[in-house]
């Protein structure tokens, strides 16, 4: 029941209204003639008022994104500010290829340096320092040999002290020789021959009381001793050589040859010492001579492929690290930072908004298809900012759109509007409407 009272009531009210406009609208005069001339023109002026919103944009700006992927090591500037051409914006994680830059450089600066070195030529106190790196040269030479000559001086003697020794154990191991054997006999024959005319001599004075203290006994007991000598040594002779002995001459032997093999290995070491101071000095005297000889065309051409080579290096080098690097491209104000230190940047994304600032336009998003035909370029145009109300600014079409773009299914063409003068409090990225007055 309530409902229904709601609806008749409604109702009700509808009715009392449309009477009222109808009394209303039914006492209003009849329009004059000028008064509908006016409203006629004033209809067909806003007939001919095209109407477009747009954003205002820097003439030239740009997403910026790095060439390849990594990880945001550095972030150098902030949002708003103003950067030249070639600043460095953002870095990836590049500690590598940043080294081998610098080594490229480094050997691009020695390429150089030996280079211009080769043409300008020696000084003459490089050339007085060549020299006596070619008198120390030939002095270790010198050396050298005078080791080598020690050496087999000192391999000769070694081996002549082993051949007296081997010849002295040869003499002892040998022993007692036929020669030896008769000579000891023989002495022994000797002093058996004394013994005898010595006894017979003291046999004659025998009975004498004092025998003992005569000459004869003297000579006797002489004789009885050298008898004795020379049978001890006959029987040592007999005996030959002991163990000991031979032990002992066995030892000088080889004490010999050990020192002989010390001896012949210093030989090829010194022959090596020779052959590496031989070496050395004709590296020596060829960079003498070539600090005296004058740079041939092959020289030159050469030295300036080394710096050819090293420059290439260096701008491979330094290629690899700019795929790492985000650099500003031309100068302008950073509109937006995307990305955080740590984060992983991607190619084509982008990771800075980069714009110039100083010179903006209006680029309108909206125009319809029925309207462009309409305008064209170096027509003025007022345009207004929601950020600025009750403010106008004059432009200029300077460039209409060739295509369309297709935006919630109808086609719609950019346009650019120049202002003749820019705002210092307008920004990029601001709404912008604007009004153009059509030809009839």
């Amino acid at each position: 029941m309530k409902r229904t009272l709601v609806i008749i009531g409604v109702i009700i009210v509808i009715i009392l209204g449309g009477w009222w406009a109808y009394n209303e609208f039914a006492a209003q005069p009849e329009p004059t003639a000028q008064e509908a001339a006016q409203e006629e023109a004033a209809a067909q002026a806003l007939e001919n008022v095209i109407w477009a919103s747009g954003k205002l944009t820097p003439e030239q700006w740009a997403g910026l994104s790095p060439t390849t992927g990594g990880s945001i090591a550095a972030i150098h500037v902030r949002e708003g500010d103003w950067v030249e051409a070639g600043d460095l914006l953002v870095e990836l994680d590049n500690a590598v290829l940043k080294s081998q830059v610098e080594v490229a450089k480094a050997a691009l600066g020695e390429a150089e340096a030996a280079r211009d070195k080769l043409l300008v030529g020696a000084t003459q106190a490089e050339i007085e320092a060549a020299r006596a790196d070619v008198a120390a040269a030939e002095a270790a030479v010198a050396l050298a040999q005078a080791q080598l000559q020690h050496a087999q001086e000192a391999v000769a003697a070694a081996e002549a002290q082993v051949a007296i020794a081997q010849a002295q154990y040869d003499e002892l191991a040998s022993r007692p020789t036929k020669a030896e054997r008769l000579a000891a006999k023989k002495q022994v024959d000797l002093a058996k021959a004394a013994l005898d005319q010595a006894q017979a001599a003291f046999n004659i004075v025998r009975g004498n009381p004092h025998a003992g203290a005569l000459p004869e006994a003297l000579a006797l007991q002489q004789a009885t001793i050298a008898y004795e000598a020379a049978q001890a040594e006959y029987e040592v002779v007999l005996q030959g050589a002991t163990r000991r002995q031979l032990a002992v001459a066995r030892a000088q032997i080889d004490a010999a040859k050990s020192q002989a093999a010390v001896a012949k290995a210093q030989i090829p070491i010194a022959e090596a010492n020779i052959k590496a101071a031989q070496a050395q000095l004709a590296r020596a005297q060829a960079a003498l001579q070539g600090l005296l000889d004058a740079p041939t065309a092959e020289d030159r051409a050469l030295a300036e492929a080394r710096v050819q080579q090293a420059r290439a290096a260096l701008a491979s080098a330094q290629a690899q690290l700019a795929q790492t690097q985000i650099i500003a491209p031309f100068a302008g104000e950073v509109g937006k930072v995307l990305v955080r230190v740590g984060e992983i940047a991607s190619p084509g994304v982008p990771t800075i908004m980069l714009g110039d600032t100083r010179h903006m336009r209006v680029e309108t998003t909206d125009l319809r298809e029925t309207d462009v035909t309409r305008i064209e370029e170096g027509m003025t145009v007022e345009v207004t900012f929601d950020s600025l109300p009750g403010e106008i600014f004059q432009g200029e079409i300077t460039h209409i759109a060739a295509m369309s773009t297709v935006e919630k299914g109808g086609a719609n063409y950019t346009v650019i509007i120049e202002l003749a003068e820019l705002d210092p409090r307008l920004r990029w990225g601001m709404t912008a409407f604007v009004n153009i007055t059509a030809e009839e």
